[in-house]
């Protein structure tokens, strides 16, 4: 029996971010569930939790239900993750936390990505060209029986000056430094595909072997 996993994500930059690493080890990694006319199943989910994890919980049980319609048979998994941003400095309610977007009278609906930049590179300015960071991330993996957890956080350091183009999907990588070069900052915006995958894989390679190795204990029952 395949290891099947859906995760159904509006941000192509997220799905594509675990990519490698799931098929790496073998498992069928996929967006959404695909019809027989090649229409995406796609959920309108109200992530209305009080926390990251609430947040997972509530879309991955929701695609889970619809999924199952189709799959009446298929033993397969739902992954969702949600996250948090923590910057040093800041008090407990000046933090974005899980409002990324709503950041510093940003309005999630209607900002552009540049705006979002503009923003943070403001507030980076302020403090002094460069700060310290942490994303807190909440995946959750939900097979129809249980919810399996897992939760990591990533140190970062923003600049005040961002490097362009921006990451679809992932706004602030192009503020985000990940090395020195002399007395110029390589931004993750900056690496190429392979770069960035090496970069990302010490947190996203454990993601996928926790995702594989639970699916194989339900497997295995």
């Amino acid at each position: 029996m395949n290891n099947i996993v859906f995760f159904p994500t509006n941000n192509i930059g997220k799905y594509n971010r675990y990519k490698r690493s799931f098929e790496r080890l073998g498992i069928q990694y996929n967006r959404y569930y695909v019809t027989n006319d090649d229409s995406e199943v796609k959920v309108n989910v109200i992530e209305d939790g009080k926390s990251i994890k609430e947040n997972a919980h509530i879309k991955a049980s929701t695609y889970f239900t619809e999924y199952e319609k189709y799959m009446p048979q298929t033993y397969f998994s739902i992954i969702t993750t949600d996250e948090a941003l923590y910057i040093k400095g800041l008090r407990d309610e000046e933090q974005p936390g899980m409002f990324v977007r709503r950041f510093n009278g940003l309005n999630s609906n209607r900002a552009t990505d540049e705006e979002v930049v503009q923003r943070y590179t403001e507030l980076v300015n302020k403090m002094g060209g460069e700060i310290n960071a942490k994303w807190v991330y909440s995946l959750t993996m939900y097979d129809g029986n249980k919810f399996y957890d897992y939760t990591w956080e990533e140190e970062v350091v923003f600049s005040d000056s961002p490097h362009f183009p921006i990451t679809k999907g992932y706004v602030l990588n192009n503020i985000t430094i990940v090395k020195k070069e002399g007395s110029n900052n390589v931004m993750l915006s900056d690496l190429s595909e392979e770069e960035r995958y090496k970069y990302l894989s010490k947190y996203t390679d454990p993601v996928a072997m926790f995702v594989k190795t639970n699916m194989n204990k339900e497997l295995e029952r």
